[in-house]
């Protein structure tokens, strides 16, 4: 691998070194002075124009791989500061994971909040805006932008622009948004609220934002309401439930008036989940609004709006009475920019593109682009637009291709302004009106085959099978290759595959070999040890760029300057260390015990909370070495921390914060461990199934494994079965047909099925050492015992069984 620099090596090195040493000193006297270490995300931070050593970029990676360290001065300053409130069973509903590590976003139990019901003005003394929401609409991977993020974030860019920083606090419900709001407890609420008479004598709405209507949702198999007719046959005997303190309530009670063969259930459950239920027919009706509509259908396709009610709705941002400065602001915000934000396909330029306030980025949902893992949303590319629209100061908006030809049309469409979806620079697309960034990376292609497989010349091809799809430019590489080797067999690979896919049938024995980028393979590698590149090609490298239309060349010449600077080359090197560098290292199993009978140096911890939390502690043993080897110290390629491996974030969701400290590890990985086993209570599923179906949320995220019930139902599986049912059905959503259309989108099913595995494996191993050890024990205290009580008995040890018989006869 290359990464690629736009900036020659400068020949004024001496110079520079000097200026590094000085700069270094001054560093050292600093720090050694404060005595104040770095913020955990310091290595992320590209703001900054001056390059580093490259022994401070080498360890600014290596802060980012598995084997990260953590000193006593970061401990002790976690130490110090006030801890954060634990959260409370109420605090997400049941269904909702947890949420990713985002900055200044936090369940409204959670935050340390405060009461001010000021208007701006004191609002500004404190800095901060806090921006209430519920938590709703929140928690899938979205294919596209939907209201409510662009809302969200619109609120986040409005905070700013008044020098405050944003706070989004999650309210459990939607209908304590108004109470939160008047008690002072948040400033604005910007959560599709609709505008009501009613509403209007309880909060100020500031400039309509959008418009809506609202809709009655059914499956799609159901007949179509009547209007004006008779829909008693439609309504027997069915249910409509609504969310409580929404319109949808309001709704639903007119329209059972003039249907009184419906039953109504105005329910807390957020409409969201009421719209799914629906979906996997686990309730007749609901009314949810256009927006909500639009995100339930990226990932259910089985429901319908079977009837759109005539009335519109506006939708606008909520203000406490008497805050009248405050909703200037907004009003002026709102004119200013959300109206004039385009909703229809463009192809403008940058400049039109400022105007709106946002850029769209078409991707693939993919592991080495966006995903979600672990409750947390991830990609090399996302991270690099993040970043790309953070220096443009514009929202970031990012839509997802069902197909890897989609990238191209939807460009082409003005359906997205730019396309980084790890896309190589081809002469084919070129030429259809297309144009290239500045190359980032170029990689070697590769012939792929399974790890104990050797090839040492493409002679040794002969009689072997290459599997390539017959759109991917790996295609014409296999042609040449027949060329130059006759007995080079070509198999085509169906179009749905992408090439981590294809990779994997290699990997499984069911495709021979496969061409690749090299990158591809390292990306493998993070999950999985058995595929490797065998020989490379030798033909042109491929070379790596974004891709937006020839009709914008100053949004091409923002990415060229985004691309040449040095804060995101490094970035770039992070990000490719992060992703495609760090594969998890293969951990070796346990076959003894210590003299003492431990089966970890944590013993005492892991028994301590798995007795306050009522978990088997040999089990929390295997799962912590599976995590982290027993190393206290351990950090991991998305960030988790210390023995049990917590995410920050979901650190403070629980209370914790110095997660390296080991009790402190155990203690939060144990409260997360209970709180997600809640979560598959009341539901049928065994008590051996739900420590399995903990551990793998614990793993993969709860969303991926909620996702694998629903697909283990689908496919006619027992959904409340772990072993050979929900975990095969989340080894398919790795399959583009199932996690397309998954509300939690890719998962490398193949992670969660090893870990629970493995898991369950060392647990049993460390259940038989554990007897085995106290067998041993007891024997040992009772030789002891007849030791004293028989001097003989030391000289039976060494005995056959026969003489140990007759000793001490008379």
């Amino acid at each position: 691998m290359e990464l690629l620099s736009a900036c020659a090596p400068s020949k004024c090195f001496p110079r520079l070194a000097v200026t590094f040493c000085f700069a270094t000193l001054l560093i050292v006297l600093t720090l050694g002075c404060s005595r104040q270490e770095p913020p955990d995300d310091a290595a992320d931070k590209t703001d900054k124009e001056s390059a580093a050593p490259a022994e401070q970029l080498e360890s600014t990676e290596k802060n980012l791989a598995d084997a990260d360290t953590a000193g006593p001065s970061e401990q002790q300053a976690d130490d110090t500061q006030e801890p954060l409130i634990p959260a409370k069973k109420g605090d997400l509903r049941p269904e909702a994971k947890w949420r990713p590590e985002t900055s200044g976003e936090y369940p409204i139990n959670a935050y340390k909040n405060y009461e001010e019901a000021g208007d701006l003005d004191a609002i500004k003394e404190r800095g901060i805006l806090r921006i209430l929401v519920d938590i709703s609409n929140l928690d899938t991977l979205h294919r596209e932008a939907t209201q409510q993020d662009i809302e969200l974030e619109e609120a986040k860019r409005f905070a700013r622009t008044l020098g405050l920083e944003p706070v989004v606090l999650y309210a459990e419900n939607f209908d304590q948004l108004m109470p939160l709001l008047n008690s002072g407890k948040g400033d604005i609420i910007a959560n599709n609220m609709v505008i009501t008479d009613a509403r209007k004598e309880i909060v100020d709405f500031s400039t309509p934002t959008a418009d809506t209507q609202l809709t009655l949702v059914s499956r799609s198999d159901v007949p179509e309401f009547k209007k004006g007719g008779d829909n008693s046959k439609l309504f027997a005997g069915k249910t409509i439930k609504v969310t409580k303190g929404t319109v949808f309530e309001t709704a639903a009670k007119k329209l059972i008036e003039n249907n009184p063969e419906l039953k109504l259930e105005v329910v807390e459950e957020n409409y969201v989940e009421l719209m799914v239920d629906v979906a996997e027919e686990n309730l007749d009706f609901t009314i949810v609004e256009q927006q909500t509509f639009d995100l339930v259908t990226q990932f259910k396709d089985n429901v319908k709006a079977n009837y759109t009610l005539p009335k519109e709705f506006q939708l606008a941002w909520a203000v406490r009475k008497d805050s009248p400065k405050l909703l200037e602001s907004i009003n002026k915000f709102v004119r200013d920019s959300m109206l004039t934000r385009l909703v229809t396909r463009s192809v403008s330029d940058l400049d039109e593109i400022r105007k709106r306030g946002y850029i769209r980025v078409v991707t693939r949902n993919h592991p080495g682009t966006y995903y979600m893992w672990k409750g947390r949303i991830l990609g090399f590319e996302f991270e690099l637009a993040k970043d790309f629209a953070e220096k443009e100061n514009l929202r970031l908006e990012i839509v997802v291709a069902p197909t890897h030809a989609g990238l191209l049309t939807m460009l082409k469409d003005g359906k997205a302004d730019i396309a980084a979806s790890l896309l190589s620079v081809t002469e084919r697309r070129d030429n259809s009106g297309m144009d290239f960034g500045r190359p980032y990376m170029k990689e070697r292609v590769v012939v792929v085959g399974q790890d104990d497989d050797k090839i040492d010349s493409i002679e040794e091809l002969d009689g072997r099978t290459i599997h390539v799809r017959k759109s991917a430019n790996h295609y014409d590489v296999a042609l040449e290759l027949q060329k130059k080797v006759p007995g080079v067999k070509i198999e085509l690979a169906p179009e749905e595959l992408n090439i981590q896919q294809i990779i994997d049938k290699v990997a499984d024995g069911e495709y021979d070999l496969a061409i690749a980028d090299d990158v591809s393979v390292k990306l493998e590698h993070s999950w999985r040890t058995n595929i490797d590149a065998l020989i490379d090609l030798h033909i042109d490298d491929n070379v790596y760029a974004w891709m937006v239309r020839e009709s914008n060349p100053d949004l091409l010449k923002a990415i060229e300057k985004f691309f040449d600077k040095k804060g995101t080359q490094k970035k770039i090197a992070i990000l490719y260390n992060k992703y495609f560098d760090s594969p998890k290292r293969t951990r070796p199993e346990i076959n003894e015990l210590n003299a003492e009978g431990n089966i970890s140096p944590f013993d005492e911890f892991v028994k301590k909370y798995s007795d306050e939390y009522d978990f088997d502690w040999r089990l929390i043993v295997a799962q912590m070495f599976q995590e982290s080897t027993f190393n206290p110290k351990a950090k991991s390629w998305v960030g988790a921390r210390g023995l049990m491996q917590v995410m920050p974030d979901t650190g403070k969701q629980v209370g914790e914060k110095n997660l390296f400290d080991p009790e402190t590890s155990v203690r939060a990985g144990l409260k997360y461990l209970e709180w997600l086993h809640r979560k598959f209570e009341d539901k049928g599923i065994s008590p051996e199934n739900m420590m399995w179906f903990t551990l793998a949320s614990y793993n993969a995220g709860l969303g991926h494994v909620y996702d694998a019930q629903d697909l283990a139902e689908e496919k006619g599986w027992n959904r409340n079965v772990w072993f050979d049912n929900v975990e095969n059905a989340m080894l398919l959503l790795s399959e583009k047909k199932y996690y397309e259309k998954a509300r939690y989108g890719y998962a490398r099913g193949k992670e969660p099925f090893d870990y629970v595995r493995k898991i369950q494996s060392r647990f049993r191993t460390y259940v038989a050492l554990l007897e085995d050890y106290e067998r041993r024990k007891q024997e040992q205290e009772t030789g002891q015992l007849l030791d004293t009580l028989y001097p003989q008995f030391r000289q039976w040890i060494g005995a056959r069984p026969h003489a140990i018989a007759s000793a001490g006869r008379p």
